[in-house]
């Protein structure tokens, strides 16, 4: 058995991992740890299918040398930058609903909405 394919299995099984805690989990903390962890392994998945055995850093006037592409690169550090964003403001997101309905249950807090919201109509 190949070595990428053991690791595009393994990348799979995580992601598969991830989506069962979004659909499955109430509370939201878990939720976001639960996207997080999409996210890396999507990242792995990509590196995954751009990395050849013997490539080099494209530093530098060497001939006769198999060099890496740099834009896959730039590619996965904007998407780890993106996520770290998504992450940290989903994060805070999640404090103003925990400080303002005093619950990390997803359940509870979408009955408190439909409370507030069924109290504004009337």
């Amino acid at each position: 058995m190949s070595a990428n394919l053991i690791v595009s299995a393994i990348s799979i099984v995580i992601v598969c991992v991830g989506v069962i805690g979004l659909i499955l989990k109430r509370n939201l903390l878990l939720k976001l740890l639960s996207l997080n962890i999409v996210n890396t392994a999507t990242i792995l998945f990509f590196v995954l299918i751009v990395y050849k055995p013997g490539d080099r850093a494209p530093i530098g006037p060497v001939t006769g040398v198999q060099f890496a592409d740099p834009l896959p690169q730039a590619l996965v550090l904007t998407s780890i930058v993106i996520n770290f964003g998504v992450l940290a403001l989903s994060l805070l997101f999640t404090m103003v609903l925990v400080k303002r309905y005093h619950t990390l249950d997803l359940r509870k807090i979408e009955g408190f909405v439909k409370r507030e919201f069924e109290e504004e109509k009337s």
